[in-house]
């Protein structure tokens, strides 16, 4: 593990002379045409051969992984690179790793790692007895993890033994989502599930159609579920039943991203949909589509910034897409969706992370950066309680629920496929 210093980063942030003598990744005039600025730019040091093959933004910190399972951490308000570490030689590709409190865990197949979020530190490895089969989920005390043994497992962060495990009808391949003290997982025979993360109490349990294998979303109303039969669900969180289904012309391999009231979706088939999550008409479900449209980066004042497949920013109108900008980006293919947080974070193959803000936005200072590279020195409460989580009957395996029969729940509002698709 490698720790850059200070002085580098400030260098690559502020454009100060280096050996690379980097220019501006993306186009200043055309950036302040469509009303943006540059806020900071970094090339990784990465080693000969190698490249970046996915980009996650986790709170503050952009995660740049690499096919040899090597991890560079980036602060995403400064661009600050606090630290680099290979976590793992096996040739895993890394799925999405998660915080919980002052850590970050990485999981590999047959491990979960836990490192230092700020300085890369090893805290603790978990040597798994089971196949992962989905990135990590945290609730600040424990770690939610899927498995392609047909179930989902909670741990402690500080034990080597899973606090609880439930039984799914199939793979867990989809990350899960918290609502509260809710926990809401799927598996890939098409069933979803509603418990209480603190000791796996089911309260429902829905199917929907096609196999499930993108993370699950949600906001306060919606469980949003995206599936291999061309298929987006909306379902009640408190009761399972279907609210909507949206259909495509492909199946979604990835989850949509939510913002206020609407939904980005996006199916290679299609490209970037955008749709009214909230009681709506079938035919006006489906808000307006991009083609070339890739990722989500953010939204701001009525606008959304969308990175597309052909290596541009796109501007849209929010309420009916109109393009209203279009500026060359080439060679960044990779977005990191920042709804809540007007910034369009960009990663290229090649090493280069780009991000850019709104005009006026304050300026990143050296102090930023200097402070951004410090270890915080308070440190995070208890990992776990005093006494354990309530735990289910030792016989049992499965998910049980005190209630019987089947989930309340309404009929699904079934949305038509895409005119002329």
């Amino acid at each position: 593990m490698a720790r850059l210093s200070v002085l580098l980063s400030a260098a690559l942030l502020f454009g100060l002379p280096t050996a690379r003598g980097e220019t501006d990744f993306i186009d200043s005039a055309a950036l302040h045409a469509a009303g943006l600025v540059k806020y900071w730019q970094l090339r990784l040091p990465l080693r000969p051969g190698q490249e970046v093959c996915d980009a996650y933004l986790v709170d503050d910190q952009i995660y740049a992984t690499t096919p040899d399972g090597h991890v560079y951490a980036v602060h995403a308000l400064t661009g600050a690179l606090r630290w680099t570490t290979q976590v793992t030689t096996a040739g895993y590709r890394l799925p999405r790793p998660c915080h919980a409190a002052q850590r970050v865990v990485f999981v590999i197949p047959p491990a979960m790692l836990q490192y230092d979020r700020y300085n890369g530190e090893p805290v603790r490895k978990v040597e798994l007895r089971f196949p992962a089969g989905a990135p990590p989920l945290s609730d600040g005390t424990r770690v939610y993890l899927g498995g392609i043994d047909q179930r989902l497992y909670a741990f402690y962060l500080d034990q080597d033994f899973e606090n609880w495990k439930a039984r799914a009808g199939g793979q867990v391949l989809a990350r899960p989502v918290l609502l509260g003290p809710h926990l809401y997982f799927a598996s890939d025979d098409g069933s979803v599930y509603g418990c209480v993360a603190e000791n796996k109490q089911l309260y429902w349990r829905t199917r929907v159609y096609g196999a499930i294998i993108a993370d699950l979303a949600a906001d306060q109303n919606n469980l949003f579920v995206a599936t291999l039969d061309n298929s987006l669900f909306s379902l009640d969180p408190t009761t399972g039943g279907k609210r909507w289904r949206m259909r495509f012309s492909g199946p979604l391999y990835e989850p949509p991203v939510v913002v206020g009231p609407l939904a980005f979706q996006y199916c290679r088939e299609d490209g970037l949909s955008v749709l009214n999550t909230g009681t709506v008409g079938v035919e006006q479900r489906l808000r307006w589509v991009l083609p070339q449209g890739r990722h989500l980066l953010t939204v701001h004042e009525g606008l959304c910034y969308v990175l597309s497949r052909d290596e541009n920013i796109v501007v849209a109108r929010l309420e009916d897409g109109q393009v209203v900008d279009t500026l060359p980006a080439p060679g960044f293919t990779i977005g990191m969706s920042s709804p809540q947080d007007p910034a369009a974070y960009l990663a290229a193959t090649d090493g280069r992370l780009f991000c850019a803000r709104r005009r006026g936005a304050a300026v990143v200072q050296a102090a930023d950066v200097r402070q951004a590279m410090e270890v915080p020195t308070t440190q995070p409460a208890a990992m776990q309680p005093t006494e354990p989580a309530p735990q289910a009957a030792a016989a049992e395996d499965h998910l049980k629920s005190k209630g019987g029969g089947p989930p309340v729940g309404g009929k699904s509002r079934v949305s038509r496929e895409y005119a002329g698709q």
